[in-house]
C-alpha cells in the first residue's frame, strides 16, 4: 500500500512537471526570453545538475564506451536542436499544441519507425493506436487554419520533435543505454552549443527579470531536464512500463485545460476532439499490454 501510494504521488507529480514545463515555456515565450535562451537555460541548469554524476568513475567508463560517433548522434536527436525545434513551435503555438502533438507524434512514430526500420508486423492494437493519434494531429493542423495565433509550421516541428525522440529511442535501445546515462551525456554535450548559442543569438536575458530566469532555469533544467527522467524511471520500476505509459495521455488534457484558465489560450471544438483522439491512441497500447501483461515501450517526452 504504501509503496502504491508514493507510486501515485510521483505519476502526479511527474504531470505537474510536463504542466509546468509546458506553461512556463508559453508563458516567457510570450514575454522577454527568445527559444534560444529557453533552451540555453534548459541545459546550463541539467549540465550543472548531472555533472556530479557524469563525473563518477563508472559512468565515466560507460560513457568512453558510448564512444563519440554515438553521443553525437544522441545529442543532436534530443540535445539543442530538440530543444529548440520544441521552443521555437511554442512560440508559434500554444502551451497545449506542444502537450499534445508533441507525445502524439512520438508515440505515432515509436510505431512506425520499427515498422520501416525493422520490418516488424504490426498488431491490431498498435493500428488503431496510430490511426486515433494521426487523426488527432490531422485536426491539431487544421484547426491552425481556423484560429488566430497559431502556426502550421508550429505544428509541424512538433511532428518533428516525434520523430527526433521516437529515433533516439530506438538508438539507446539498440546500444543499450539507460536513461539516465542518456540524459546526462546529453545535457552536458549540449552545454556547448548552449554557450556558442549565448555568445551568438538574441537571449532576451537583459529584457527578463532575474527571477524569471531563475524559475525557468528551475522547471526546464532541474525539473523538467532531470527530475522527471528520475519520477519516470522509478515509476517504471516499481510498476512496469504498461502502467507508467498511461500517466502520458494524461498529461495533453492537463495542460491543454490548464492552459485554457491560466493563459487564456483559445479552445475551439476540433481541439477538443483532436486531443481526445491522441490521448486515446497514446493510452491504447499500454492499456492493452496490462491486459495481455505483455511490456510495451514508453519513452518519457
Amino acid at each position: 500500500m504504501e509503496i502504491e501510494r508514493q507510486v501515485t504521488g510521483a505519476g502526479v507529480l511527474l504531470v505537474f512537471i510536463y504542466t509546468l514545463q509546458f506553461l512556463a515555456a508559453r508563458s516567457s515565450l510570450q514575454g522577454q526570453i527568445t527559444p534560444s535562451g529557453l533552451t540555453i537555460l534548459r541545459f546550463y541548469a541539467a549540465g550543472v545538475l548531472l555533472l556530479p554524476y557524469a563525473c563518477k568513475a563508472g559512468t565515466r567508463a560507460r560513457i568512453a564506451q558510448l564512444g563519440l560517433a554515438k553521443i553525437v548522434t544522441l545529442s543532436v536527436l534530443v540535445g539543442f536542436p530538440y530543444l529548440m525545434v520544441i521552443n521555437t513551435g511554442i512560440s508559434l503555438t500554444s502551451a497545449g499544441y506542444v502537450a499534445t502533438v508533441g507525445p502524439g507524434s512520438i508515440v505515432l512514430f515509436s510505431f512506425l519507425l520499427p515498422l520501416i526500420l525493422l520490418k516488424a508486423k504490426p498488431d491490431r492494437v498498435s493500428i488503431f493506436s496510430t490511426v486515433l493519434i494521426t487523426f488527432g494531429i490531422l485536426l491539431f493542423i487544421y484547426n491552425t487554419f481556423l484560429a488566430t495565433g497559431l502556426s502550421p509550421a508550429g505544428t509541424a516541428l512538433f511532428v518533428l520533435q516525434g520523430l527526433m525522440f521516437s529515433l533516439y529511442g530506438v538508438l539507446i535501445k539498440r546500444w543499450q543505454v539507460s536513461p539516465i546515462l542518456g540524459t546526462a551525456v546529453v545535457s552536458l554535450v549540449s552545454c556547448l552549443p548552449a554557450f556558442i548559442a549565448h555568445a551568438t543569438t538574441p537571449t532576451g536575458f537583459l529584457d527578463a527579470t532575474i527571477q524569471e530566469i531563475l524559475f525557468q532555469a528551475f522547471v526546464q533544467g532541474l525539473l523538467a531536464g532531470a527530475a522527471a527522467i528520475f519520477l519516470y524511471t522509478y515509476i517504471v520500476q516499481k510498476t512496469g512500463p504498461q502502467r507508467a505509459s498511461l500517466v502520458m495521455p494524461s498529461v495533453p488534457i492537463v495542460t491543454t485545460v490548464a492552459a485554457y484558465f491560466l493563459l487564456k489560450e483559445p479552445l475551439s471544438a476540433v481541439q477538443v476532439i483532436g486531443l481526445i483522439s491522441m490521448a486515446l491512441g497514446m493510452a491504447m497500447p499500454g492499456l492493452a499490454a496490462l491486459r495481455r501483461k505483455q511490456p510495451v515501450r514508453v519513452t518519457p517526452t
